[in-house]
C-alpha cells in the first residue's frame, strides 16, 4: 500500500475511535459511499479496517441515536455483519425504530443471519413475527421477508411457503418470488405455477419475475425452435427445469453429444449463458468439469461443419476461449457463411485471436477486411464489429484498412472507420483525409459510433451552441470556423475569431460569439485569458445583434429565428456584472420583448450579487417603466427590479414612475417606496396616489400600499 493510502487509513481509523458520535457517523458514511462506488469496479479503500468499522458500528447502536447514527451503523452492518452482530441488530428491531432505521436493520439482519452456520434464533423470530403480523403495513412485511432472501435454511423456506398462501396479493407474490429460485423450484414448481396462474396479467414486477423463472432458460439462439426427437425434448425439459444436479447434467450431456445440431446448439447456449446451466446447478465444480468437452464439441461443430449450431459454437468459444489453432476454423466459417449472426460472433471471436497475439495471422486480418468491403453485405453489426476488432487489435497497423474504408466504404462504414482512426491517434497521421471525408457528410454524420459525432471528433467541438450543423458558405469563414474547433490557442486562433466577428455573415458572428462565451469554447482551449483579446469586439457585436431583428430561421436548425439573440444574450449573461453599461443599453434598446425579458433576468442576477445598483441600470429601468410604448407587463417588471435593487439609487426613478397615468405603474412604483427609510419622505405623495386609486379590481400593490399607510397612521 502507498504511503498516501496508509495515511488515509490512519486518519480514517482515528475518526472511528473518536468520542464524537458525529465524527464516527461521518466515517461510517464515508465507508458506505466508498462501498457504493465499488459498483464501478473500484475497491473500497477502507476494507482493510473492516473489523474496526464493524466494532464502531456496534458501539453506535448501543448508544442512543444521534441524528442518523443508527441508520449509518446499520448500513455498514448490511455489508459487514457477522453472526456476532445478530443480537445488537435484534435490539434495534425490538426498539420500534423509525422507517429508515427499520429498513436498514432488516437489511443488516439478512447479512447477519446468512453469515452463520445456524441463524440467530432471536433475530429470526423477530423477523418472522414481522412477516406474519397482519397489523403491519404490507410493505414492511415484504421488507422483512426480503431480509431472508440470502438465508438458506429449511425453516426459512417453510416460512416462505406459509406466506405464499397469504390473502395479501403483494405479500403472496413476494413469497412466490422467494420460492422461484432454481433450487426451490425443484420442490415448489407446482405451488408457484398455481399461484402465478391466479394473478391478473398485469400484476406488477414481482409477478413478471416469477413468471420468467417458471419459463426457464430455453436457449440463446433457438427460442422459436422445437426439437422433434422425444428423448431430446425430454432432455431439454430436464435441462430447463431440473429436479437434481445429476439429472440436469445428464440431460445436458445427452444434448451436447447428440447428432442433432439444434440440440447441440441449445446445450452450448446453456453452458455459455449465465442464465443456463450455472444458474440451475448447485455444484459448480461439476459444471466446470465439462468445459474441455464443451469446447471440443464447439470446435467440432465448426470443423465438421454443423451450420445450424455454428452460432452457438462461436458464442461459446468467444474471446475468452479462442486459441491460435482456431484461426483455420474461423477463416473457413467467414468464407462459407451467409448468416449475419454467425458472421458477427465469428468476428467477435477473432478479437480473442488478434488482440494480444504476438504474431497476428494475416489470413484472419484479410478475412475481416474482406467482410468490411463485401458489397453483398449491407452495413450491420458484423461490419461495425470487424472495424472495431481490427482497430483495437492492430492500432496504427490498421490504418491502411481504415483509410480504404474511408475512401471506398459506404457512409456508415466511413463513420465507424473515422471514429476508430481518431481513437487510435490517426487524426494526427491522416488529418487531411479525415477532414475531407467529414466535409463530404455535410451537416450531419451518417452515424454516431458509440454515441460520438465523428464530425466533432475530427474537427473538434463545439461546432457552436446555437448554430449547430450550419456550414458557412464562404471558404475563408469556413476555414476560420475549423480553426476555432481545433484544440490549441495561439495567434491563428485569435485571427480566426476576429475574422468571424468582423464578417457580415450573421451565422459566422453567432458561431464566434458562441465560442467566446461557452465554457467549451475559448476557455477550454486557453483559459479565461483566451477571451480577453477580442472582448471589446465581442461586446460591440452583442450591442448590434440585440438591436436588430431576429436572424433568418433557416440559419439554425435547432433554434430557428431566435439563434442570434440567444447567442448574444448568452454573452450578455456572462459579462453583465462587469459591463453594466452594455446591460443598460440592451435594456433600453432591446429589439423585442423576448430580448428585454432576458435582459431583465440578467439585471436581476446582477442586483442580487451587488451592494449598490449601478446608476446606468437604474436609469435604463426607469426609462422603460415610464415608456408608454413598452408593454405594461414589462414596465411593471422594470419597477419590480428597481424595488429589489440594492442600495438607494432607485428612489428617483420610482418617484418619477408614480407620475405615469397608468394605475399599475403608479402602484408598482409606490410599493417600491414602502421601505422605512423612504416612506416618510414620500408619505404625502403616496397618500395622494392612494386616494385616487380604484377600490375594485385594483393591482395587488394598491392593497398593500394602503395597508402600510394605514398601519403607519395608527
Amino acid at each position: 500500500m502507498s504511503d498516501e493510502g496508509e495515511s488515509r487509513l490512519r486518519e480514517f481509523g482515528a475518526r472511528l475511535e473518536s468520542d464524537d458520535i458525529d465524527v464516527v457517523r461521518g466515517a461510517l458514511d464515508d465507508f458506505q459511499q466508498a462501498q457504493a462506488d465499488t459498483r464501478w469496479g473500484v475497491d473500497n479503500p477502507y476494507r482493510p479496517l473492516a473489523d474496526e468499522i464493524r466494532s464502531a458500528a456496534r458501539d453506535l447502536l448501543e448508544q442512543p441515536p444521534s441524528g442518523h447514527s443508527h441508520a449509518s451503523a446499520l448500513t455498514v452492518l448490511w455489508h459487514l455483519a457477522t453472526q456476532a452482530d445478530a443480537d445488537v441488530i435484534a435490539d434495534v428491531l425490538e426498539g420500534a425504530p423509525d422507517g429508515e432505521v427499520r429498513e436498514m436493520a432488516l437489511r443488516a439482519s439478512g447479512s447477519a443471519l446468512a453469515a452463520g452456520e445456524e441463524p440467530n434464533q432471536r433475530l429470526f423470530a423477530l423477523i418472522t413475527a414481522m412477516v406474519l403480523d397482519d397489523g403491519l403495513d404490507v410493505e414492511d412485511r415484504k421488507a422483512a421477508l426480503r431480509a431472508l432472501d440470502d438465508v438458506d435454511f429449511r425453516w426459512v423456506e417453510d416460512l416462505i411457503v406459509r406466506v405464499s398462501e397469504s390473502p395479501e396479493p403483494e405479500l403472496q407474490m413476494c413469497a412466490a418470488a422467494g420460492l422461484a429460485t432454481p433450487l426451490r423450484l425443484r420442490v415448489h414448481r407446482d405451488r408457484v405455477s398455481r399461484l402465478a396462474r391466479s394473478w391478473p396479467e398485469a400484476a406488477g414486477w414481482w409477478a413478471e419475475h416469477v413468471r420468467e423463472a417458471l419459463e426457464g432458460f430455453h436457449s440463446t439462439y433457438w427460442k422459436d425452435t422445437d426439437l422433434d426427437d422425444p428423448e431430446l425434448r425430454e432432455a431439454h425439459e430436464a435441462l430447463r427445469f431440473p429436479l437434481s444436479d445429476e439429472g440436469c447434467l445428464r440431460a445436458f450431456a445427452t444434448m451436447l453429444r447428440s447428432e442433432n445440431p439444434i440440440a447441440v446448439g441449445i446445450a452450448l447456449d446453456h453452458y455459455e449463458s449465465s442464465e443456463g446451466l450455472r444458474h440451475v446447478v448447485e455444484d459448480q465444480e461439476r459444471v466446470d468439469a465439462y468445459l474441455p468437452e464443451v469446447l471440443a464439441r464447439a470446435r467440432e461443430v465448426l470443423s465438421r461443419p454443423m451450420p445450424p449450431a455454428e452460432v452457438s459454437a462461436l458464442n461459446m468459444i468467444g474471446v475468452r476461449h479462442a486459441e491460435p489453432g482456431d484461426v483455420d476454423l474461423l477463416v473457413a466459417v467467414l468464407a462459407r457463411t451467409d448468416s449475419e449472426a454467425v458472421r458477427h460472433d465469428a468476428v467477435w471471436m477473432a478479437y480473442g485471436l488478434l488482440d494480444e497475439a504476438e504474431v497476428r495471422d494475416e489470413r484472419l486480418i484479410a478475412a475481416l477486411s474482406d467482410l468490411i468491403f463485401d458489397p453483398s453485405v449491407g452495413f450491420s453489426l458484423q461490419k461495425e464489429t470487424a472495424i472495431r476488432v481490427l482497430a483495437d487489435s492492430l492500432g496504427a497497423e490498421a490504418d491502411d484498412i481504415l483509410l480504404r474504408a474511408l475512401r471506398e466504404g459506404e457512409p456508415k462504414v466511413q463513420a465507424h472507420a473515422a471514429y476508430f482512426l481518431v481513437r487510435t491517434g490517426g487524426l494526427d497521421r491522416h488529418r487531411a483525409t479525415l477532414e475531407e471525408v467529414a466535409e463530404s457528410w455535410g451537416d450531419r454524420p451518417p452515424q454516431h459510433p458509440w454515441g460520438q459525432d465523428p464530425i466533432e471528433l475530427i474537427f473538434g467541438k463545439p461546432h457552436s451552441v446555437h448554430w449547430e450543423g450550419h456550414r458557412l458558405a464562404d471558404p475563408d469563414l469556413y476555414r476560420a470556423h475549423k480553426r476555432l474547433r481545433a484544440a490549441a490557442v495561439d495567434e491563428s486562433y485569435h485571427q480566426a475569431l476576429r475574422a468571424l466577428l468582423e464578417s457580415d455573415d450573421q451565422a459566422a458572428v453567432g458561431i464566434a460569439l458562441d465560442h467566446w462565451w461557452s465554457p467549451d469554447g475559448a476557455v477550454r482551449r486557453g483559459g479565461e485569458e483566451a477571451r480577453e483579446p477580442e472582448r471589446t469586439l465581442v461586446l460591440d457585436r452583442v450591442r448590434e445583434v440585440l438591436r436588430q431583428p431576429s436572424s433568418p430561421a433557416e440559419l439554425s436548425r435547432d433554434y430557428g429565428s431566435e439563434a442570434s439573440h440567444l447567442t448574444a444574450l448568452s454573452v450578455l449573461r456572462l459579462v453583465a456584472a462587469e459591463e453594466p453599461s452594455l446591460l443598460a443599453e440592451v435594456v433600453a434598446t432591446a429589439a423585442s420583448a423576448y430580448v428585454r425579458e432576458r435582459a431583465f433576468d440578467a439585471v436581476e442576477e446582477v442586483f442580487h450579487n451587488a451592494e449598490d445598483a449601478d446608476p446606468r441600470l437604474v436609469e435604463a429601468l426607469g426609462n422603460v417603466a415610464c415608456d408608454a410604448n413598452v408593454p405594461l407587463d414589462d414596465r411593471v417588471r422594470a419597477l419590480g427590479l428597481l424595488d429589489e435593487s440594492p442600495g438607494t439609487n432607485s428612489v428617483v426613478a420610482l418617484v418619477r414612475a408614480t407620475r405615469c397615468p397608468e394605475v399599475e405603474v403608479q402602484a408598482a412604483a409606490a410599493w417600491g417606496l414602502m421601505y422605512d427609510e423612504f416612506i416618510e419622505d414620500h408619505r404625502a405623495l403616496l397618500v395622494a396616489l392612494s386616494a385616487n386609486w380604484p377600490v375594485e379590481d385594483a393591482p395587488w400593490e394598491v392593497t398593500r400600499v394602503r395597508d402600510v399607510l394605514t398601519a403607519g397612521e395608527e
